[in-house]
């Protein structure tokens, strides 16, 4: 074992039959911590709406901004003094970025209690609720990923990542594909159906981008550039707000 691999919670290594039954030679078995969006942005929201500190919130979309003036003007008048640009995709439109597109992804859930069927697997740890995911092998690969996740009261099977592809349904070959991925990690899909789908856009770019806009800035407004993290939201979302809080604070200025 690696010392790195001491730091990961429960890191095992499953018996070669499960793995070469599965048409792999090596895998790892671990506990991660999965995160239930919808439940935590309504915690998250919460904490910011009862915040004793608190003078106003608004969360109502409106029509949307079309340039960064615009939202620069809009906050001036509403007597802010800074803006963390945190709107993803939007910021192709807002900011005149080129180099963001989108990645589109497509879902499809199944109820936690749903029917599973018979794997014959003698491993107890293996028949657990488990997230898993592969873009290698027989199963996936890096544009047609396939994965389970256990979020909630929901399955989340998954999915596509297809860069500049803005079909915003699911098509029925993708459908076809996923209840495949189902069946695989352990779905009874002869016999359940999926309870919701979904699609969405990754907001994609070459690099996150976290700035200070230098440009738009000015001894009044303080304007930080925070989006492009692509598939990795969640897995770093923690670090990039502070990282934003630290720039908003700070004297750095944008090294563009």
């Amino acid at each position: 074992m690696l010392t790195w691999q001491n730091s990961v919670f429960k890191l095992r290594i499953p018996s070669q039959n499960e793995m070469l039954s599965a048409g792999y030679t090596h895998a790892y078995l671990f506990h991660p911590p999965i995160v239930d969006p919808p439940r935590m942005l309504m915690t998250m929201l919460n904490e910011i709406k009862f915040h004793p500190k608190l003078v106003d919130m608004n969360i109502e979309m409106g029509e949307g901004y079309s340039s960064l003036k615009e939202m620069v003007e809009d906050a001036e008048n509403l007597k802010c003094d800074a803006i963390i640009n945190c709107t993803g995709l939007g910021a192709a439109n807002i900011c005149k970025d080129t180099t963001l597109i989108g990645g589109r992804g497509v879902l499809l859930h199944y109820d936690r209690s749903c029917a599973r069927r018979e794997t014959g697997s003698s491993d107890q740890e293996l028949m657990r609720d488990a997230a898993i995911l592969t873009e290698e092998g027989k199963w996936g690969s890096r544009t047609d990923p396939s994965y389970i996740i256990p979020r909630g009261d929901v399955f989340v099977v998954g999915g596509t990542y297809k860069e500049e592809d803005y079909e915003q349904g699911i098509r029925n070959e993708e459908r076809k594909k996923i209840k495949q991925n189902a069946w695989d990690w352990g779905i009874d899909t002869e016999r359940v159906d999926p309870i919701g789908e979904w699609t969405g856009f990754r907001p994609c770019r070459p690099n996150v981008r976290l700035e200070v806009d230098s440009t738009n800035s000015s001894a009044d407004m303080k304007v930080v550039h925070s989006y492009g993290a692509g598939g990795s939201g969640w897995t770093i979302f923690a670090g990039i707000a502070k990282r934003s809080v630290d720039l908003l604070f700070s004297s750095e200025k944008s090294k563009d």
